[in-house]
Protein backbone atom coordinates (compact mmCIF):
# COMPACT_ATOMS: atom_id res chain seq x y z
CA UNK A 1 0.00 0.00 0.00
CA UNK A 2 3.00 2.40 0.39
CA UNK A 3 3.94 1.84 -2.38
CA UNK A 4 1.53 2.56 -4.52
CA UNK A 5 0.75 5.42 -2.25
CA UNK A 6 4.46 6.48 -3.08
CA UNK A 7 3.70 5.59 -6.89
CA UNK A 8 0.73 8.33 -6.73
CA UNK A 9 2.12 11.12 -5.28
CA UNK A 10 4.61 10.91 -8.03
CA UNK A 11 2.78 10.84 -10.47
CA UNK A 12 0.91 14.08 -9.40
CA UNK A 13 4.14 15.70 -9.22
CA UNK A 14 5.26 14.85 -12.39
CA UNK A 15 1.65 16.10 -13.46
CA UNK A 16 2.08 19.44 -11.65
CA UNK A 17 5.29 19.79 -13.35
CA UNK A 18 4.10 19.25 -16.82
CA UNK A 19 1.65 21.99 -16.49
CA UNK A 20 4.00 24.93 -14.90
CA UNK A 21 7.80 25.69 -15.94
CA UNK A 22 10.65 25.98 -14.45
CA UNK A 23 12.44 29.15 -15.71
CA UNK A 24 11.50 32.44 -15.93
CA UNK A 25 12.61 35.72 -18.01
CA UNK A 26 14.11 38.11 -15.67
CA UNK A 27 13.51 40.83 -18.10
CA UNK A 28 16.27 39.84 -20.49
CA UNK A 29 16.64 43.54 -22.66
CA UNK A 30 15.21 42.93 -26.44
CA UNK A 31 18.91 44.04 -27.74
CA UNK A 32 21.70 42.27 -26.95
CA UNK A 33 25.37 41.59 -28.40
CA UNK A 34 28.30 39.67 -27.06
CA UNK A 35 30.93 37.51 -27.98
CA UNK A 36 32.72 34.06 -26.81
CA UNK A 37 35.45 32.07 -27.44
CA UNK A 38 33.88 28.97 -28.11
CA UNK A 39 34.91 25.69 -28.41
CA UNK A 40 33.90 23.30 -30.87
CA UNK A 41 34.49 19.09 -31.10
CA UNK A 42 36.66 17.96 -33.46
CA UNK A 43 37.72 21.41 -34.11
CA UNK A 44 39.04 23.94 -31.40
CA UNK A 45 38.22 27.46 -30.10
CA UNK A 46 36.60 30.01 -32.33
CA UNK A 47 35.03 33.29 -31.45
CA UNK A 48 30.95 33.10 -31.42
CA UNK A 49 28.68 36.19 -32.31
CA UNK A 50 25.20 36.56 -30.86
CA UNK A 51 22.52 38.46 -31.42
CA UNK A 52 19.37 38.68 -29.73
CA UNK A 53 16.39 40.72 -30.48
CA UNK A 54 12.61 40.68 -29.83
CA UNK A 55 10.26 39.71 -32.64
CA UNK A 56 6.94 39.07 -32.72
CA UNK A 57 4.32 36.44 -34.33
CA UNK A 58 0.26 36.42 -33.64
CA UNK A 59 0.54 39.36 -31.03
CA UNK A 60 2.74 37.26 -29.00
CA UNK A 61 6.71 38.32 -28.63
CA UNK A 62 9.40 36.29 -28.47
CA UNK A 63 13.42 35.86 -28.29
CA UNK A 64 15.51 35.60 -31.94
CA UNK A 65 19.15 34.23 -31.33
CA UNK A 66 21.22 34.44 -34.34
CA UNK A 67 24.78 33.06 -33.23
CA UNK A 68 27.50 32.36 -35.88
CA UNK A 69 30.63 30.51 -34.09
CA UNK A 70 33.39 31.66 -36.48
CA UNK A 71 32.52 30.88 -39.97
CA UNK A 72 31.80 26.85 -39.49
CA UNK A 73 28.12 27.01 -37.79
CA UNK A 74 25.22 29.16 -38.09
CA UNK A 75 22.54 28.92 -34.87
CA UNK A 76 18.92 31.01 -35.72
CA UNK A 77 16.71 30.25 -32.26
CA UNK A 78 13.35 31.12 -31.19
CA UNK A 79 12.72 31.43 -27.54
CA UNK A 80 9.09 31.86 -26.01
CA UNK A 81 9.19 35.53 -24.22
CA UNK A 82 7.49 34.60 -20.76
CA UNK A 83 9.70 31.12 -19.54
CA UNK A 84 12.52 31.11 -22.49
CA UNK A 85 11.19 27.51 -23.55
CA UNK A 86 12.51 26.71 -27.54
CA UNK A 87 10.00 27.46 -30.26
CA UNK A 88 12.67 26.15 -32.72
CA UNK A 89 16.37 26.01 -33.37
CA UNK A 90 18.05 25.29 -36.46
CA UNK A 91 21.55 24.69 -36.86
CA UNK A 92 23.27 25.36 -40.34
CA UNK A 93 27.12 24.27 -41.79
CA UNK A 94 27.85 27.58 -42.91
CA UNK A 95 30.91 25.91 -45.41
CA UNK A 96 28.27 23.25 -46.87
CA UNK A 97 25.64 25.35 -46.67
CA UNK A 98 23.47 21.91 -45.32
CA UNK A 99 21.23 21.67 -42.44
CA UNK A 100 23.22 20.16 -39.26
CA UNK A 101 20.19 19.68 -36.38
CA UNK A 102 16.56 21.26 -36.17
CA UNK A 103 14.59 21.23 -33.26
CA UNK A 104 10.37 22.58 -33.59
CA UNK A 105 7.43 22.98 -30.76
CA UNK A 106 5.02 25.14 -31.77
CA UNK A 107 2.91 24.62 -28.81
CA UNK A 108 0.76 21.97 -29.82
CA UNK A 109 2.38 18.84 -27.99
CA UNK A 110 4.36 17.87 -31.55
CA UNK A 111 7.89 17.72 -31.45
CA UNK A 112 10.31 17.33 -34.52
CA UNK A 113 13.60 16.70 -34.11
CA UNK A 114 16.00 16.18 -36.99
CA UNK A 115 19.69 15.39 -37.26
CA UNK A 116 21.95 15.08 -40.18
CA UNK A 117 24.71 12.88 -38.71
CA UNK A 118 22.84 10.16 -36.72
CA UNK A 119 20.15 10.28 -39.54
CA UNK A 120 17.14 11.26 -37.10
CA UNK A 121 13.94 12.63 -38.29
CA UNK A 122 11.22 12.24 -35.83
CA UNK A 123 7.86 13.47 -34.20
CA UNK A 124 7.51 13.10 -30.79
CA UNK A 125 4.35 13.93 -28.99
CA UNK A 126 5.16 15.41 -25.68
CA UNK A 127 3.10 17.93 -23.81
CA UNK A 128 5.87 18.48 -21.27
CA UNK A 129 6.05 22.22 -20.66
CA UNK A 130 9.99 21.87 -19.69
CA UNK A 131 11.58 21.98 -23.03
CA UNK A 132 15.00 23.45 -23.52
CA UNK A 133 17.24 22.87 -26.79
CA UNK A 134 20.85 22.38 -26.22
CA UNK A 135 21.84 25.47 -27.99
CA UNK A 136 20.07 28.12 -25.90
CA UNK A 137 21.19 26.82 -22.62
CA UNK A 138 23.29 29.52 -22.49
CA UNK A 139 20.61 31.93 -22.87
CA UNK A 140 17.66 30.38 -21.58
CA UNK A 141 18.81 29.50 -18.16
CA UNK A 142 19.53 33.05 -17.19
CA UNK A 143 16.02 32.57 -16.29
CA UNK A 144 17.01 29.80 -13.66
CA UNK A 145 15.46 30.85 -9.87
CA UNK A 146 18.78 32.00 -8.63
CA UNK A 147 18.59 30.54 -5.03
CA UNK A 148 21.90 28.38 -3.52
CA UNK A 149 21.00 24.93 -3.34
CA UNK A 150 17.75 25.42 -5.66
CA UNK A 151 17.62 22.55 -8.77
CA UNK A 152 15.22 22.30 -11.55
CA UNK A 153 14.65 19.70 -13.78
CA UNK A 154 13.86 19.44 -17.59
CA UNK A 155 13.81 17.94 -20.79
CA UNK A 156 16.06 18.28 -23.79
CA UNK A 157 16.45 16.49 -27.09
CA UNK A 158 19.99 15.29 -28.04
CA UNK A 159 21.28 13.34 -30.82
CA UNK A 160 23.41 11.11 -28.35
CA UNK A 161 20.21 9.98 -27.58
CA UNK A 162 17.45 10.65 -30.18
CA UNK A 163 14.87 11.28 -27.68
CA UNK A 164 13.90 13.40 -24.36
CA UNK A 165 16.35 13.46 -21.73
CA UNK A 166 15.77 14.52 -18.34
CA UNK A 167 18.23 16.95 -17.30
CA UNK A 168 18.93 18.44 -13.64
CA UNK A 169 20.56 22.10 -13.26
CA UNK A 170 21.16 23.13 -9.80
CA UNK A 171 22.84 26.35 -8.24
CA UNK A 172 25.80 25.11 -6.93
CA UNK A 173 27.93 28.22 -5.62
CA UNK A 174 28.78 32.20 -5.95
CA UNK A 175 31.71 33.24 -6.95
CA UNK A 176 34.00 35.70 -7.89
CA UNK A 177 35.08 34.74 -12.31
CA UNK A 178 37.42 36.31 -14.22
CA UNK A 179 36.88 36.40 -18.08
CA UNK A 180 38.37 37.97 -20.81
CA UNK A 181 35.73 40.70 -20.71
CA UNK A 182 35.98 41.44 -17.09
CA UNK A 183 35.77 40.22 -13.29
CA UNK A 184 32.06 39.25 -12.58
CA UNK A 185 30.37 38.57 -9.50
CA UNK A 186 28.83 34.81 -10.48
CA UNK A 187 25.88 32.19 -9.58
CA UNK A 188 27.97 28.98 -10.42
CA UNK A 189 25.21 26.52 -12.46
CA UNK A 190 25.69 22.38 -12.07
CA UNK A 191 23.87 20.78 -15.17
CA UNK A 192 23.95 17.27 -15.39
CA UNK A 193 21.54 13.93 -16.20
CA UNK A 194 18.17 13.87 -14.17
CA UNK A 195 15.97 10.81 -13.58
CA UNK A 196 17.11 7.35 -14.31
CA UNK A 197 19.33 8.73 -17.03
CA UNK A 198 21.91 9.87 -13.97
CA UNK A 199 22.47 6.32 -13.25
CA UNK A 200 24.41 5.91 -16.29
CA UNK A 201 26.60 8.96 -16.86
CA UNK A 202 27.87 11.07 -13.88
CA UNK A 203 29.22 13.55 -16.41
CA UNK A 204 28.68 17.32 -15.30
CA UNK A 205 29.03 20.77 -17.16
CA UNK A 206 28.90 24.16 -15.48
CA UNK A 207 27.96 27.61 -16.29
CA UNK A 208 28.70 30.90 -14.69
CA UNK A 209 26.01 33.66 -14.86
CA UNK A 210 26.56 37.58 -13.53
CA UNK A 211 24.49 37.43 -10.45
CA UNK A 212 23.50 41.10 -11.59
CA UNK A 213 20.98 42.72 -14.15
CA UNK A 214 19.33 39.64 -15.98
CA UNK A 215 21.89 37.49 -15.37
CA UNK A 216 24.30 37.60 -18.33
CA UNK A 217 26.04 34.45 -19.27
CA UNK A 218 29.55 34.57 -18.60
CA UNK A 219 31.63 31.41 -18.74
CA UNK A 220 30.80 27.48 -19.50
CA UNK A 221 33.27 24.59 -18.66
CA UNK A 222 32.87 21.21 -19.72
CA UNK A 223 35.39 17.77 -18.90
CA UNK A 224 36.18 15.67 -22.23
CA UNK A 225 38.65 12.65 -22.15
CA UNK A 226 40.05 13.87 -19.10
CA UNK A 227 40.53 17.78 -20.33
CA UNK A 228 38.76 21.12 -19.31
CA UNK A 229 37.25 23.18 -22.04
CA UNK A 230 36.15 26.50 -21.49
CA UNK A 231 34.04 28.69 -23.22
CA UNK A 232 33.78 32.17 -22.08
CA UNK A 233 32.25 35.92 -22.16
CA UNK A 234 35.21 38.20 -24.81
CA UNK A 235 32.93 41.15 -25.23
CA UNK A 236 30.05 42.82 -24.88
CA UNK A 237 28.79 44.65 -28.11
Amino acid sequence: MKLLLSFCIILFLQSLALGQTVLKNPGISGSESYEINDHIDNIGFVKAKIDISIKERNGHKYYFIHAEEGNIYLNEIELNYNDLTTISEKRTNMQTNTLEEYYSNPGNGIIHFFNKEKKIDKYFFNKDKNIYSRYAYFFSFRGFPFTLGKSVTFSTYVFEYGDALTMKLKNVSRETVTVKAGVFDCYKLELSLGGWQSLFSSDKYYIYYSVSGSHPFIKYEEKDNGQWYTNELIKIN
